[in-house]
C-alpha cells in the first residue's frame, strides 16, 4: 500500500512514548505498519483507523460465551498466573470486557470481585475511578488507538504492588509480521514486543514476567508516584 512519505514519517510520533523516531516497518494491501525507534511499538498510523462505528461493528461479530470450554481455557492462559499470589477478597477490574465478560466471570469464581468497563459495552467511567488489586487486560491492547493515555491510566489505577495482567499476541521480526494473522484484523492498530513491554515495566518503574508467547504480569512497585487521570473521549479502549 503504502502511503506514507517521507514527510508525512517525519510528522509522525510514536501513540507510546512519543518519541520522533519513526520509521516503515511493513506495508500490505490494506495499512502500512511503523515501527518506533525508541520503544519497539509496530503501530498502524491514524489516518488508516477504522471509525468507531466501523469498529464496534466488527466487535459485535465475536461469539465469546461463558460455556464455552475452550474459551475458558483460552482465558486461563491470563488468568492463573493473574491469579497467584493474590490475596483473598482483592478487588480487580477486567478492562476492555466486550460484550460478554467471561474472563470476570472466571476471576469471580476465584473469589474475588472484578468491576468492568468498554467503552462499547461496559461504559462505566466511575469504575475508572477507584484503586486496584489486579487489571486484567486479555487481547486488548493491540486495540488502543492512544496506548500512551491508556497505559498511564491502567498503571495509575493499580495499588501498591497491584499487578497488571495484559494478554496480546507479540511481535517478532518483519518477515514473521508479512505472514501473520494477527495483523489482518483491521481493529488491530497496536502491535508490542517483548522490548516494548519491558519498556513499559522500566517506565512505571513495574517489574514484568513474561509467561508463554503473549502473556505479562505487571507488577507495582510498593509506592506509587502515579496519580488517577480520568481517561478522554479518545483514550477510551476501543472495544
Amino acid at each position: 500500500m503504502s502511503s506514507i512519505t517521507a514527510n508525512i514519517l517525519e510528522k509522525i510520533v510514536c501513540p507510546l512514548c512519543l518519541s520522533e523516531a519513526i520509521s516503515a516497518f511493513f506495508s500490505d494491501k490494506q495499512r502500512d505498519y511503523l515501527l518506533c525507534q525508541t520503544c519497539s511499538l509496530v503501530f498502524v498510523p491514524q489516518q488508516q483507523h477504522l471509525d468507531f462505528k466501523q469498529e464496534k461493528a466488527i466487535y459485535d461479530l465475536h461469539q465469546n460465551h461463558a460455556a464455552d470450554l475452550g474459551y475458558r481455557q483460552f482465558l486461563s492462559r491470563l488468568a492463573t498466573p493473574l491469579l497467584t499470589g493474590l490475596q483473598a477478597d482483592a478487588a480487580g477490574l477486567d478492562f476492555g470486557c466486550g460484550p460478554g465478560p467471561v474472563l470476570a466471570d472466571v476471576l469471580k469464581q476465584a473469589g474475588h470481585s472484578v468491576a468492568l468497563y468498554d467503552p462499547f459495552y461496559a461504559d462505566l467511567p466511575q469504575n475508572l475511578q477507584h484503586s486496584y488489586d489486579f487489571i486484567s487486560c486479555s487481547e486488548v491492547a493491540e486495540h488502543f488507538r492512544q496506548p500512551q493515555q491508556t497505559f498511564l491510566l491502567l498503571f495509575s489505577l493499580l495499588k501498591p504492588l497491584g499487578r497488571l495482567g495484559l494478554m496480546t499476541k507479540l511481535v517478532r521480526d518483519v518477515q514473521a509480521f508479512s505472514r501473520w494473522h494477527y495483523k489482518n484484523d483491521q481493529t488491530h492498530i497496536s502491535f508490542y514486543s517483548k522490548t516494548t513491554l519491558q519498556w513499559l515495566a522500566d517506565h512505571y518503574q513495574c517489574r514484568v514476567e513474561f509467561i508463554g508467547q503473549d502473556v505479562a504480569i505487571f507488577t507495582a512497585p510498593a509506592h506509587r508516584p502515579i496519580t488517577h487521570q480520568a481517561p478522554t473521549a479518545t483514550a477510551k479502549l476501543p472495544r
